[in-house]
């Protein structure tokens, strides 16, 4: 029933544009390939705000979806150490903070 209810609302929810630049900020600062992942987490932040029965996406539906959206397009250095999803989510509260 919850599915049934986001996927009835999903085209009514909003996104700020200044989410949206953010998003795309994330992306850039962190070099991932190509547009899919600012596309890819625009997407998922509505979904999980639709699923949650709101009508806008905040930047917490975010801070939840972005790390899954972008950790495996990220273009990998072999010496880094650092997992790539928190690197997605240090740059995700540098941009958004």
């Amino acid at each position: 029933e919850q599915i049934s209810a986001a996927r009835r609302c999903l085209s009514s929810v909003q996104m700020d544009h200044d989410l949206r630049v953010k998003i795309s900020r994330v992306c850039a600062e962190l070099n991932v390939d190509g547009l899919r992942g600012d596309i890819v987490t625009n997407r998922a932040a509505k979904a999980l705000a639709a699923l949650k029965g709101r009508d806008r996406v905040t930047s917490e539906d975010i801070a939840v979806v972005i790390p899954n959206c972008l950790r495996h397009r990220l273009r990998k250095d072999p010496l880094e150490s650092i997992d790539s999803g928190l690197l997605v989510i240090e740059k995700f509260y540098e941009v958004f903070s």
